[in-house]
């Protein structure tokens, strides 16, 4: 058994310190977050899980590591002690009629990075077959088949559980931490965990917007969602609305409540939605099917995501352990491949990692 001090309880700090667990290690997990997350970007967020999708507007490595990630959430969802919502029959791309010269740029994009099987052109009487109320509004779309979202929320509640329940994890909370070196860690250890900072197998820093002060490069990324109850809407797949400006995803939830989001805003601000944000989203929910025109408002909330100049993950070593971060919008596509390579990395097995392009040393 080896103990690890992990810093941050967000999607990244808790999935980690969960699989650490799981191989028999003791955590001391430390931080400034609530630990419910509701002030985390992963409790935020639509938690899709699109490797191609996301390629479209990326590059082609997005999809690369999306697929490992999209091999690994089913086998470690089915280890959590509560069934999590996951949902992963694809998504749908569709674009409104006056934006039709959007579609056919994300169209020659897709042709560019992605192969010829990774998505299906439909028509309108096979978008009816797949999704008959998105016919309603929409005369053709793009089929990616196998993507996924999950019930993040959900999630949260059982990792919290979970760790606060484990005999292997010390969960203390703290006040923010401007930033990292030894001598804070041996401050906060003796201080939190009433120990030296030298009985750590390794210190990971997960603190993602955070780490700012410790990491160069990184900056923010604000994402606005909207949440929302709709009884008379049954979308069965996860729907991306081609838009003008920035895209936008709808993403299924239990209970026929619906998750709606755009992320594109390049700045850190974390004051609420716009009424201009607002009326955006609500329009898209809208111009979907009318049936949200009746749908109850749950939320409307924006969270702003960490993320590198490339806006691809790092794992980076540091003169007090590591760090990892950097998932830009891709917190839940990338989390358990980025996770899974670090854990290789813990054991030894940097030659097998799988991104190791991503690990700076």
């Amino acid at each position: 058994m080896k103990h690890y001090l992990i810093i941050g309880s967000g999607l990244v700090g808790r999935l980690l310190a969960w699989r650490l667990i799981l191989q028999g290690h003791q955590i001391s997990l430390l931080s400034s977050d609530d630990k419910t997350g509701t002030t985390s970007a992963g409790y935020i967020a639509a938690a899709m899980i699109s490797p191609a999708t996301e390629a479209v507007q990326t590059e082609t490595k997005v999809k690369q590591i999306g697929l490992v990630s999209a091999h690994l959430w089913p086998k470690w969802l089915a280890e959590l002690p509560e069934q999590i919502f996951y949902q992963n029959n694809g998504t749908l791309v569709v674009a409104h009629r006056g934006d039709q010269s959007e579609m056919a740029r994300f169209k020659r994009r897709a042709q560019h990075v992605l192969a010829d099987d990774d998505y299906v052109e439909l028509n309108h009487e096979q978008l009816n077959v797949k999704e008959p109320q998105l016919a309603q509004q929409f005369e053709q779309a793009l089929f990616f088949d196998g993507e996924a979202c999950l019930d993040n929320r959900h999630l949260y509640r059982v990792l919290t559980t979970f760790l606060t329940t484990s005999s292997r994890c010390d969960w203390q909370q703290c006040n923010e931490i401007e930033s990292l070196s030894h001598a804070v860690i041996k401050q906060l250890s003796q201080q939190y965990f009433n120990c030296d900072s030298d009985v750590y197998e390794a210190v990971i820093d997960c603190r993602g917007n955070g780490s700012k002060a410790d990491l160069s490069g990184l900056r923010s990324v604000r994402g606005e969602v909207i949440r929302v109850h709709a009884p008379d809407v049954d979308f069965k797949h996860a729907v991306r609305l081609i838009h003008p400006r920035y895209p936008m995803y709808l993403a299924p939830r239990p209970n026929n409540e619906y998750v709606l989001g755009a992320t594109v805003v390049e700045n850190d601000d974390m004051s609420p939605v716009s009424v201009r944000s607002g009326l955006e989203l609500m329009s898209a929910l809208y111009s979907l099917h009318k049936g949200f025109a009746e749908a109850r408002v749950l939320e409307m909330a924006a969270h702003c995501r960490p993320a590198m100049t490339d806006n691809m993950p790092v794992i980076k070593r540091t003169e007090f352990g590591y760090q990892i971060n950097g998932l830009y919008r891709h917190g839940y596509l990338f989390s358990p491949a980025i996770i899974s390579d670090f854990l290789a990395l813990l054991d030894g097995k940097q030659h097998s990692m799988t991104f190791g392009g991503l690990f700076n040393a």
